[in-house]
């Protein structure tokens, strides 16, 4: 799915915190940091600490979309359910902002998926269900349910897998939590291809994995151990290396990073730990840093730097979020290239 930077987005009942400097935060960081109308969260919401959501804009496309625009029939919006983020659904978006409160920008950040998001389980009807089903469907691998708006056995049986695999409470209700596991799916543990593609980087020779982090249980080589036997990677926080979240590495960061392997030999020195930026895809899974490419240093800026993030970008990574020396809209990118995947 094309995207912006993705954003760790606050849910709990404390305000946003300003950004940060570091590395990883796209240009757009901000804009998924909406202002509510409500002064307080719901009951629901205050029991969440933290959620990255991915944010969603004009251009983008993908089955997240496809959510997006389910969700915003159910809200009573009136547009076409193609996974394409067109001009009908910025309008949509803008009207359900502008309804709800919220800031009216047309990004889809964590705000506006919080208001859009609605609970539901079986013996609903609804295009909401529809959201579910497709994701289901279409995002997962579960076959046997139809995208028919009817939450019935088969729906039930399937959401029920689906928690059980990601460790969320199995109940087959789709609340805050298992929406977010189903939109950012990516913020799933890992599945079985997800686990053996970990594994196999942790068995590439040419795959230096760092041993060193500022968070305790989040330097690269344990990040990946992880995702290689299914957990989620332990991640930092802009304000505190240790504040004791996680996030699922994502399969387009790892499957980058084995497709630069197979021509050169790459030294990882960040994944989801340490400090970076309060919106760095580092704590979207979606990142890493690379110190040595080749066999050369990157600490001080030179050739290899180009060379790394030119194979970055041919391996997948977005243009516009990999930093190196020479290409830094954000600054601190002498002693590394920084590489971010949608």
């Amino acid at each position: 799915m094309k995207r912006v930077p993705s954003l760790a987005l606050l849910t709990s009942t404390l305000l946003l915190t300003p950004l940060l400097g570091g590395c990883g935060a796209g240009p757009n960081a901000n804009s998924g940091a909406e202002s509510s109308a409500q002064a307080t969260p719901s009951a629901a919401l205050a029991a969440q600490s933290v959620l990255s959501w991915q944010a969603l804009r004009l251009g983008d496309s993908g089955r997240d979309v496809v959510t997006l625009q389910y969700l915003l029939r159910h809200a009573g919006q009136t547009l076409s359910v193609d996974g394409s983020f067109g001009s009908g659904t910025d309008s949509a978006v803008r009207a359900f902002q502008r309804a709800r409160g919220l800031s009216v920008d047309g990004v889809v950040g964590g705000n506006t998926w919080k208001a859009l998001i609605v609970t539901v389980r079986q013996g609903d009807s609804s295009n909401a269900v529809r959201a579910v089903q497709d994701q289901l469907r279409s995002g997962y691998g579960y076959s046997s349910v139809t995208v028919d708006g009817v939450f019935g056995s088969g729906t039930n049986t399937a959401l029920r897998d689906f928690q059980s695999r990601r460790g969320l409470s199995v109940d087959g209700v789709a609340g805050l939590n298992t929406w977010h596991a189903l939109v950012t799916g990516s913020s799933a543990p890992a599945s079985g291809t997800t686990a053996s593609l970990a594994q196999s980087i942790l068995n590439n020779s040419r795959i230096t994995l760092g041993t060193s982090s500022s968070t305790s249980g989040g330097n690269p080589r344990q990040n990946i151990a992880d995702t290689a036997a299914g957990r989620a990677a332990t991640r930092g926080c802009a304000s505190d290396a240790n504040c004791g979240l996680t996030v699922t590495l994502k399969r387009s960061m790892l499957q980058g990073m084995a497709t630069m392997a197979a021509q050169n030999s790459l030294y990882i020195t960040s994944l989801a730990g340490g400090v970076h930026s309060t919106y760095s895809d580092h704590y979207a899974g979606l990142a890493l840093d690379i110190g040595i490419w080749n066999g050369v240093s990157l600490g001080s800026p030179n050739s290899a730097h180009t060379a790394a993030r030119n194979a970055c970008i041919a391996a997948g990574s977005d243009p516009s979020q990999t930093f190196n020396a020479y290409n830094d809209s954000s600054g601190g990118h002498d002693n590394h290239v920084h590489c971010a995947w949608n």
